[in-house]
């Protein structure tokens, strides 16, 4: 057994000259080996954990200042020794061959390898969970800083965001007993350092490196709660390489390719000769730039809690609802009285927007992963891509967010595969060798639109008619407009591309785009023009908890039609309406001719009104996908709070949900875009919209 003790670290600190860096890290690495043991007494720990610290902040070792840097890590080592000679022991250290002078010696690399991601027996669990939220925090701003790297190399602030990441986690996951991520964090600060004082240019396989530390860590803070639940699982494979390439940057082979999250399937990697020669692809973010936690004044709280309270908020919201509109306070003679009750009305709502804001959150979290998943296409296809981001502050609710995730993966996969074409393919159509993709996402009103733009082929009509016809889907496009063309790559199955990848051709991305769409009562927009690029518009709603909805009365039934979906209404005169051989019924308005949808045919209500120019017409839908629902009567306005129809009534086709109205009666809240594509009979595109 080779025994470190405190005057080894001692030994290494007397080496330290001012200036000389190596031996700062020499130092630095017997100090980590001695905190990351935990037999060590805690008050010995701590003293060097403060020392440890003076060393990893450049501040003190600035010019003049370093004198006072070391001084201070004297004192911290003096206070180690004091409690030390109290009756404290040495630490003992697992035999190894030798020690090189690399910070950790390849003997206990190799042996990390075969250890468990294991959880102390001690360890505060609280703690630990709160380590894995702020981990995967930290862990995404130090991605974000890469990729503003590998655009500015020079950029000294993104490489401190880098740096500070891996030194956090390295030093909570070593308090908390962690010593398999605080021993490979260590790996990746180390480097990060090299390059932060200049000893290391940020290229080479430097910023592959970088990335691939940033993923292991994922994966080894990912598997934390599998170890807080007694399996410790074992660390990854590439622990031991990738750990020994750290250390050795510039002994590290040529980049592997990472795998790209996939929809199954593998392919052989890009020959040589599919990649750009001389330029790596360009990755940049516009806007505000992602960066690691801020001391900012938060307060955690737990999801359920938060749901629980916009929960109640809208019972009470329905409460006051029904108050205000119950017949003894609206009639009341009391002005004193309905006064206070419109006072008490104001702070209701005021609560309820104030409740929901709580939930609602940037769009930067779902969008700051995209540009890591550009980069890394674009490096296995050997595509040039820019992918730049506006708007992406732009906040919705929660839930919404999580949704939306798997949606923007596949679209922007989609573009970077099927749109952007490789260098020499763009530059023989006249275009610059970099493609551009393009994401910017903005609110209007109580809608939230997210745009995928990119100059790349376009969508193919004759390939997507050619392949819909092969499939069974049509059989025959004569009459479809482009439009209803491009509706068909939403469909189960559609593919066209002409062989599978890890990336694209099972026919499966665009379909899962369709059915979170319909979970979050959105839509998509498709625009297209061959050889130009493509644009695809996601509509959302702010919030699915609360919905601005126009009430309608069909027979003695009332519903809800959310009003972002409603166009205009109007009382047609009877020469206006007419019958259309293979299309029904049809009302002429405002120039247009419109398919119009007894309501309470499609709804199956009783005592409702027949004669359609008795009723009144509420033109919904965009596009070519405009309908006429004819309904007897308007009653009014008002914002609801959305309820599920719970388990026992199930999915109800045509229906969304249900709320209760203000005298306690339930409202049902109609899928507007389900019935439209209902009634013109083509189910299978339901919940999603193509113009």
């Amino acid at each position: 057994m080779a025994t470190l003790t405190i005057d080894d670290a001692i030994a290494a600190f007397v080496a330290c000259e001012p200036g000389d860096e190596a031996a700062r890290r020499k130092l630095r690495e017997r100090l980590w080996t001695l905190v990351a043991d935990r037999s060590l007494a805690s008050p010995i720990r701590t003293a060097l954990a403060d020392a440890i610290a003076v060393l990893d902040d450049p501040a003190e070792f600035k010019g003049a200042k370093e004198a006072d840097g070391l001084e201070k890590v004297r004192q911290a080592l003096e206070v180690a020794v004091d409690h030390a000679e109290c009756g404290d022991r040495a630490v003992s250290e697992p035999e190894v061959p030798s020690v090189p002078k690399e910070f950790v010696p390849e003997a206990a690399v190799a042996r990390a390898s075969t250890m468990l991601l294991a959880i102390p027996d001690d360890a505060d669990r609280s703690l630990i969970e709160d380590f894995i939220a702020e981990a995967r925090e930290y862990l995404e701003g130090a991605e974000a800083a890469l990729l503003r790297l590998e655009s500015a190399p020079d950029d000294g602030e993104a490489i401190n965001d880098v740096f500070r990441a891996f030194h956090t986690i390295k030093g909570t996951s070593s308090f908390l007993g962690l010593s398999a991520i605080a021993g490979f964090a260590h790996h990746a600060e180390d480097m990060l350092d090299r390059v932060r004082a200049g000893e290391l240019a940020f290229a080479g396989q430097v910023p592959e490196l970088s990335f691939r530390a940033v993923d292991l860590l994922k994966t080894l803070v990912a598997a934390i709660p599998q170890a807080l639940a007694g399996h410790a699982p074992e660390l990854p494979d590439e622990y031991e390489p990738l750990s020994h390439a750290l250390s050795h940057p510039e002994e590290a082979a040529a980049p592997r390719a990472r795998t790209v999250e996939s929809e199954g399937g593998s392919a052989p990697e890009p020959s040589a000769a599919d990649h750009a020669p001389d330029h790596a692809p360009v990755v940049m973010r516009a806007g505000t730039a992602a960066s690691v936690p801020t001391a900012d004044p938060l307060v955690k709280v737990r999801t359920d809690k938060l749901d629980r309270l916009v929960e109640m908020v809208g019972e009470l919201v329905i409460a006051q609802t029904m108050l205000v509109q119950d017949g003894v306070v609206r009639d009341a003679s009391n002005h004193h009285l309905a006064q206070k009750v419109r006072h008490a009305d104001k702070i209701v709502r005021e609560l309820q927007d104030l409740s929901l804001g709580l939930r609602m959150v940037p769009l930067k979290g779902a969008i700051t992963k995209l540009a890591r998943v550009v980069r890394d296409l674009a490096t296995r296809s050997g595509k040039q891509i820019t992918f730049t981001v506006a708007g992406e502050d732009t906040e919705v609710d929660r839930t919404l967010v999580d949704l939306l995730a798997d949606p923007l993966l596949h679209m922007v996969r989609n573009a970077v595969d099927h749109g952007i074409e490789t260098p020499s393919e763009r530059l023989k159509a006249g275009k610059p060798a970099m493609g551009t993709v393009r994401l910017e996402a903005s609110q209007a009103g109580d809608r939230v639109l997210v745009k995928l733009i990119d100059d790349g082929r376009g969508l193919q009509r004759d390939k997507i008619v050619a392949k819909a016809i092969e499939k069974g889907i049509i059989t025959s496009a004569e009459s479809m407009s482009d439009t209803e063309v491009f509706d068909l790559i939403f469909a189960p199955g559609f593919s066209t591309a002409e062989q599978v990848t890890e990336v694209s051709g099972r026919g499966v991305g665009m379909d899962v785009v369709r059915r979170n769409l319909m979970a979050m009562r959105g839509r998509t927009v498709i625009s297209s023009k061959a050889g130009k690029g493509s644009v695809f518009t996601i509509e959302l709603p702010l919030t699915l908890a609360i919905t601005d909805g126009m009430i309608v009365r069909v027979g003695a039934e009332r519903f809800i039609v959310p009003t972002a979906q409603i166009r205009r209404c109007f009382r047609p005169e009877p020469s206006a309406v007419f019958t259309a051989q293979g299309k029904g019924e049809m009302v002429q308005t405002a120039g247009e001719v419109l398919p119009v949808v007894r309501l309470h045919r499609a709804l199956r209500v009783v005592g409702a009104q027949e004669g359609v120019d008795q009723g009144i017409l509420m033109v919904v839908g965009d596009g070519n996908n405009r309908t006429a629902f004819l309904v007897d009567e308007l009653l009014g306005q008002q914002q609801v709070v959305a309820k599920p129809l719970g388990d026992a009534i199930g999915r109800v086709q045509g229906l969304t949900g249900g709320a209760i109205l203000g005298d306690g009666r339930v409202g049902l809240i109609l899928d507007v875009d389900e019935l439209v594509v209902a009634s013109r009979g083509t189910s299978s595109a339901t919940g999603v919209q193509a113009a």
